[in-house]
């Protein structure tokens, strides 16, 4: 057996492992999708755009017209934890629809989730939304696949023209993954809050508690340089990941890109481009 053989088999190995350990805890979207989002630590539950749909649907309703985003992962620069997925929202008076696919793994172990939302602005300053989630695994070598049916929603409150609140709860059903072990998929809870010091500069913030896991900090900031570019820049803890990326708007489309590090694991780039439809 060649050294190649072995090196080969050491990273598959590893790489299951590790499979493992995170989509308990990151596959069933408790990461930061989205390169824009994943540059501000993940703290965007006050934030509105395309990307509502996997963080806080309650801000898909001011959205000016049809939206669209695709985003790619490259979790610890290691393929076999990739994570990618597509959304796409379109407003509907004082509503909003969206449509979203998100998976996470590679061919012998995967996770996806395909999700519908609706989102409804009761107020100028209040509105929420709910998604319904179809969640699927599959683990290659006969292994075999699981599914199961979730729900998730959140709010989001403009207090003022700074001030915003946002509270995002997903899988508070605690859908069975699997009947062994009685595996569930976590509950997680999210509250928010946005502070814009300008048109410019905005600072959030976000407390997480997951069913299966400790509660964790997040902090996030956007300045906008010029219109058509913009730096951010994040923070979590539990354990601590540091994050930072720029968006550039041209026209209808942005690109977004963000790295983040985790201080044992290493850097998880994430590059995202978004088509929106309206002004800005």
């Amino acid at each position: 057996m060649t050294f190649a053989v072995l090196q080969r088999i050491f990273m598959e190995a590893f790489a299951a492992v590790l499979l493992l350990i995170l989509s308990a805890q990151l596959g069933f979207s408790q990461n930061s999708p989205g390169a824009r989002a994943a540059a501000m630590g993940g703290a965007y539950l006050v934030m509105h755009d395309v990307w509502s749909s996997l963080h806080n649907q309650g801000g898909l309703v001011y959205l000016d017209g049809i939206s669209a985003g695709v985003f790619y992962e490259n979790r610890f620069g290691l393929t076999e934890l990739s994570d990618r997925g597509a959304v796409v929202a379109m407003p509907v008076g004082n509503s909003a629809f969206g449509l979203s696919y998100h998976t996470f793994g590679y061919s012998s172990f995967s996770t996806s989730k395909t999700s519908l939302a609706y989102a409804l602005k009761l107020t100028d300053k209040f509105s929420f939304g709910l998604q319904f989630n179809y969640h699927n695994t599959r683990i290659a070598e006969n292994y075999g696949k699981a599914s199961s049916l979730s729900v998730e929603g959140g709010f989001l409150y403009k207090m003022n023209d700074r001030i915003s609140l946002a509270g995002h709860i997903s899988n508070p059903n605690r859908a069975r993954l699997s009947d062994f072990n009685d595996e569930r998929i976590p509950t997680t809870l999210r509250i928010g809050v946005g502070y814009r010091f300008s048109e410019r500069v905005i600072l959030t913030g976000e407390i997480r508690k997951a069913s299966d896991a400790t509660p964790s900090l997040r902090a996030g900031v956007e300045y906008i340089i010029v219109e058509q570019f913009a730096l951010r820049a994040g923070f979590g803890s539990t354990p601590a990941q540091y994050s930072f990326g720029f968006g550039w708007k041209l026209k209808t489309f942005q690109l977004d890109v963000a790295t983040g590090y985790h201080i044992v694991l290493g850097f998880t780039p994430q590059l995202s481009l978004t088509y929106a439809v309206g002004k800005k």
